[in-house]
């Protein structure tokens, strides 16, 4: 009796060792799904809506590589290159030529514009480039001081309107180019409140002049003044 209950004890405590690594063995196949490793321990955020960190990982990998795949900001480009110290600009290598005729188109250029300034500096660049005796240099001079008035500075054109006059003396033009720089001198004096001597400019206007309509006009501002 004693041989048969031991035996019957012995069976027991075996199938109970088998029934627990049967219940082992379903515990890691249950974890596997989870990301379990080999080892059978569930991974570091292996909580359920927790991402893997192997997950995070590869996403961080991937923010970092389109971060750098983007065009670098406007600061951090390259400046446009300048032009080389030698090389001048073009505006400079045309005025580098300083030719008459460059410095006449110019004017007439700045003077359509309205920037009588400008105009008047190309006149005078004009001048030198003149031959000696040249009586041209009476109509720069004329068109310097209008194109001064026109900026305003009546001071500045009074002086080239009275170097015309004086160029004429010397050079003895006379015509409309010595008549324009008696009128623009004479509105000088007329602005300065220099009557008599605004009407003496007015008058000379007049004779050296050829053109009706002119001195119609310079004939009418006489009269007015002397009222």
């Amino acid at each position: 009796m004693r041989n048969n209950f031991c035996a019957v004890l012995v069976l027991v405590l075996l199938a109970g060792c088998s029934g627990t690594r049967k219940s082992d063995n379903s515990l890691v196949e249950l974890d596997n799904p989870r990301g379990g490793n080999s080892s059978g321990r569930p991974p570091e955020f292996a909580l359920p809506g927790v991402p893997l960190k192997s997950d995070l990982e590869a996403e961080l990998a991937e923010e970092k590589k389109t971060e750098t795949e983007l065009p670098p900001p406007a600061e951090v480009l390259p400046e446009e290159t300048p032009l080389p110290a030698g090389a001048p600009a073009p505006a400079a290598a045309a005025a580098a030529g300083k030719d008459l005729d460059f410095h006449l188109a110019a004017a007439r250029k700045y003077a359509a514009a309205r920037k009588y300034r400008s105009a008047a500096a190309e006149y005078e660049a004009a001048q030198p480039f003149l031959p000696a005796g040249d009586t041209r240099v009476v109509q720069l001079l004329e068109r310097q001081g209008a194109m001064l008035l026109k900026a305003g500075s009546l001071v500045k054109a009074r002086g080239k309107f009275v170097s015309a006059i004086e160029k004429a003396a010397e050079l003895k033009p006379f015509g409309n180019d010595l008549a324009n720089a008696h009128l623009g001198l004479g509105y000088c004096l007329e602005k300065a409140n220099k009557i008599p001597d605004a009407i003496s400019n007015y008058q000379k206007a007049l004779e050296f002049s050829d053109n009706k309509k002119f001195k119609a006009r310079i004939a009418k501002t006489i009269s007015d003044l002397k009222k």
